[in-house]
């Protein structure tokens, strides 16, 4: 059961806060005023907050498998893969998902340290705690550092506006929002889809799946819970709506992490986007969509580049990988339709399933007829 607890009454925010600073102000919230999440769904705020720690640990446990002697035979395993991938006239990202692929060449490292990442996701944290564990990861420079906590506020900020009743008008709040966001150039990514060529096409690609795919699965549920959260809370008709809701999300976040058969089987195989998991939210905003597709694939990237074998000097590529994501002209998908047809591509089941769940098997080649849970248009309606 989700503990709820309704939110004191608050006074309209002026137009002046709207229009500037509304993520600086929101993503403060942390260390004064406790935010409208944390005071009615602290679970939830909880599991948030892992999604950083995860991801903090991820990367640290795949720097020091490198840095293990032992690591050589599974290196070899990798580059083995990476090369049959580069081959395979199939391979790319959001292709058809498997769970078996749960089984990576670092697999004893990846069986060890899985139960304490697990652990993490239960575990109490702060916002204050969380923010300077990116930072102990030696290899990654300060504008890597800098970019993801930027985005990490402005999901705090999409989240606030949504459950806030303060503010009135949402589509001029989360407009503020991105505007805020996209001011500081050099920490942002742009607010249209980046190509999917810098996702799939770089030197290291598929190093993060393909060499611990557990990892990427579990750091890839808490970005499916994340964006699955802002899909319900902008479609929930009314409060006891979304408290429903809110309990059966977690629920369904839960389920991932179950392991069944000796494994995980029910882990996201694929990246969770904003088309596939969220289509309201899609619809409704499509440049806030856009930066949280972008800054997800920009933690893929780093991923890979952390865990190719024998990359010299790690924080320079780092550093050109986060030069290519927050550039704003150079390397953004043609259009719209390419992009959908790259995120669909693997199937809305591999992503982790639409937020209010309805796939228990993969949807790949359904026709319609099967679809007992068809997904929401991404029609907008007016």
């Amino acid at each position: 059961m989700i503990a709820t607890a309704r939110p004191a009454s608050r006074r309209p925010l002026s137009r002046l806060l709207l229009g500037l600073g509304v993520l600086a102000c929101l993503s403060t919230a942390g260390a004064g005023e406790p935010t409208v999440l944390e005071q009615r769904y602290p679970e939830v705020q909880q599991l948030l907050l892992a999604h950083d720690v995860l991801q903090a640990r991820a990367y640290e446990e795949v720097v020091l498998t490198n840095e293990s002697p032992a690591a050589a035979v599974g290196q070899r395993m990798l580059l083995d893969k990476l090369t049959e991938l580069e081959e395979a006239q199939t391979s790319h990202y959001h292709s058809a998902g498997n769970h078996l692929s749960l089984l990576g060449p670092h697999r004893a490292f990846e069986s060890r340290v899985t139960p304490g990442l697990l652990g993490v996701v239960y575990e109490e944290h702060t916002a204050e705690e969380v923010r300077p564990l990116l930072a102990q990861i030696g290899v990654l420079p300060p504008v890597a550092l800098q970019t993801l906590q930027r985005g990490r506020e402005f999901v705090e900020a999409l989240i606030e506006i949504h459950l806030n009743t303060a503010y009135t008008d949402k589509q001029a709040a989360v407009a503020a929002a991105v505007q805020d966001y996209l001011s500081d150039d050099a920490h942002s990514v742009p607010a249209r889809p980046k190509s999917d060529d810098l996702l799939s096409e770089h030197a290291y690609a598929y190093s993060y799946a393909a060499g611990f795919p557990q990892f990427a699965g579990l750091t890839w549920a808490s970005q499916w819970l994340k964006i699955a959260l802002l899909e319900i809370v902008l479609t929930a008709p009314d409060d006891d709506a979304l408290d429903a809701d809110v309990e059966r999300l977690v629920a369904l976040y839960n389920e991932k992490l179950i392991r069944q058969h000796s494994g995980f089987v029910q882990l996201p195989a694929d990246i969770p986007t904003s088309p596939v998991i969220a289509p309201a939210f899609y619809a409704a905003y499509k440049d806030a969509a856009y930066i949280l597709d972008n800054l997800e694939a920009l933690k893929v990237v780093i991923g890979d580049v952390l865990a190719y074998p024998g990359i010299e000097n790690r924080t320079q590529e780092i550093e050109k990988v986060v030069a290519a994501y927050t550039d704003k002209q150079a390397n953004l998908a043609p259009d719209e339709m390419k992009y959908m047809l790259f995120v669909l591509r693997g199937g809305i089941y591999n992503a982790g399933g639409p937020a209010r769940g309805g796939l228990t098997w993969p949807d790949r080649n359904w026709s319609r007829a099967q679809s007992e849970n068809p997904h929401i248009s991404i029609s907008r309606q007016n």
